[in-house]
């Protein structure tokens, strides 16, 4: 009987040993990811059929910024200058200059730069987001030239029969507020492929970090842990050791 209590006494101290060890290595991660930013800014995306790019030009707050890359292409339907995208604390925009686009039924969208932006402030919730196409056209053989208006309210939506459904400023809300600005959305209507250009993404919150705690507030956690840990394991060590003992006669 007094093994088996011992026994039991061992594997209670050795659980609030690991339960210590736990919160000790948690402590640092939840720190630091209820602070990673989620602003970002990319230049491309396209999907659909024989088409498929990861977002290109990927500039966010916590990875780097900003990006420039020399041009992007999309097997063929897409060519364009060099691209920049830049992320702050509270704001993110993205530029696509030289913009070609081969749409079908040879019409072709021309643009000196599409870009996107927005912006967090406290003091106007909630986050703000703006487009804007320089100088943008589509021609297409035995037609008229369409030309995109230059700073597009959200949403404007262009239709062209046969061809392609393009929209331009498209904004949306995600969770918590979180608002994306792409600066022009193109559906293909033949072969169901699509291309997103200059996108923004912000977050409707102040992105500064936390102060970190101090090397003496540091030391001072881990200090009242560590004591709390060897507490425990004293205390069952010194428990076993007066079950370990026979009683007298």
């Amino acid at each position: 009987m007094i093994r088996m209590i011992s026994a039991a006494r061992r594997g209670a101290a050795l659980t609030a040993a690991l339960a210590c060890a736990a919160v000790l290595g948690a402590v640092p991660a939840a720190a630091s990811s209820a602070w990673t930013p989620t602003n970002e800014a990319y230049a491309l995306v396209a999907a659909g059929h024989q088409l498929s790019v990861d977002p290109v030009g990927e500039a966010t707050y916590s990875g780097g910024s900003p990006v420039v890359l020399p041009n992007a292409d999309a097997a063929g339907l897409l060519h364009t200058g060099i691209i920049t995208d830049r992320v702050g604390p509270a704001s993110a925009a993205a530029t696509v200059p030289g913009l070609v686009v081969t749409l079908p039924g040879q019409a072709v969208l021309r643009a000196s730069a599409a870009s996107s932006r927005c912006r967090f402030s406290r003091k106007a919730r909630p986050v703000t987001g703006t487009a804007r196409i320089a100088a943008g056209r589509v021609s297409r053989p035995g037609h008229r030239t369409i030309r995109l208006p230059s700073s597009p309210a959200p949403d404007t939506r262009i239709v062209l029969p046969n061809v392609a459904v393009i929209m331009l400023n498209r904004q949306f809300t995600g969770l918590r507020g979180t608002l994306t600005v792409m600066a022009m959305r193109i559906r293909m209507l033949r072969g169901h492929q699509k291309l997103i250009l200059a996108t923004s993404v912000c977050a409707a919150a102040s992105l500064a970090p936390a102060p970190a705690l101090s090397g003496r507030g540091l030391r001072l956690t881990l200090g009242g842990l560590g004591l709390l840990l060897l507490g425990g394991v004293a205390y069952q060590l010194g428990r076993r050791r007066k079950l370990a003992v026979p009683a007298g006669p």
